[in-house]
């Protein structure tokens, strides 16, 4: 099996600030250049450049979530070696739902769908469009449970993981702190998309990008710190 050295988890660290460099720039992008849909002909805004780049930004850097996640699972491959497999293996699979869905979302409803949408010269024609359009929103709500389900349970097993570190004390909390709050997070949007439980709508909402923001700054603090350790180790 291969060594960790500093630059492994630097580029950890490095794959998570992009996640929350484009989370970022998705949260201002829908407050301040992405007009709200009220209606399905209004939430045809995939021709908007604006739009484009902040889906693509969203789908590579879940992508290059495998990297941190990779990481942590040959860290942990001798202490932990159950959890680190478990978390690397839905970790895996929850990167290949939310690829799936974006790229169809990104390639199919945004740059199919719309220009389709755009450049209807009849009313039917529209109709159709959008009556595509409902079913694969009423096809993502099943998606999302798997997608959801897996993030969920690889962050329980990353909790785990990274908690046999915590004897070191100080700084080495972060990681499980995080990904417990993360299992705490998606555990509340599973039973607010699934099981009615309506308070907990605001994680879907106005506390989705406070929390995420949050948990992955931990992250990222916690590999650049494990980074500065190993090269102090190495001096």
């Amino acid at each position: 099996m291969p060594t960790l050295r500093r630059t492994h988890y630097v580029a950890g660290g490095l794959c998570i600030a992009a996640f929350i460099a484009a989370q970022s720039f998705q949260e201002l992008a829908y407050r301040f250049w992405i007009p709200a849909g009220r209606t399905p002909q209004d939430e045809m805004v995939y021709l908007l450049p604006i739009d484009q780049a902040r889906a693509l930004a969203i789908m590579g850097t879940i992508v290059l979530l495998i990297v941190p996640f990779t990481v942590i699972a040959l860290r942990y491959r001798d202490t932990a070696p159950l959890a680190s497999t478990l978390g690397l293996i839905f970790g895996v699979a929850f990167v290949g739902f939310e690829t799936i869905h974006r790229s169809m979302d990104f390639f199919v409803v945004g740059r199919a769908w719309a220009h389709q949408f755009a450049q209807a010269a009849s009313g039917p024609e529209r109709e159709a469009i959008l009556v595509r359009y409902a079913h694969w929103n009423e096809m993502l709500k099943g998606w999302f449970f798997p997608q959801l389900l897996s993030y969920l349970l690889a962050s329980c097993a990353f909790a785990v993981a990274t908690w046999h570190d915590v004897r070191r004390a100080g700084w080495y909390y972060l990681a499980p702190i995080a990904y417990s709050l993360n299992a705490l997070r998606l555990l509340g949007r599973v039973l607010s998309n699934y099981a009615g439980v309506s308070w907990l709508h605001g994680l879907n909402e106005n506390l989705y990008f406070p929390t995420v923001f949050t948990i992955n700054v931990m992250l990222v603090i916690w590999f650049f710190c494990l980074a500065r350790n190993e090269t102090n180790d190495g001096a």
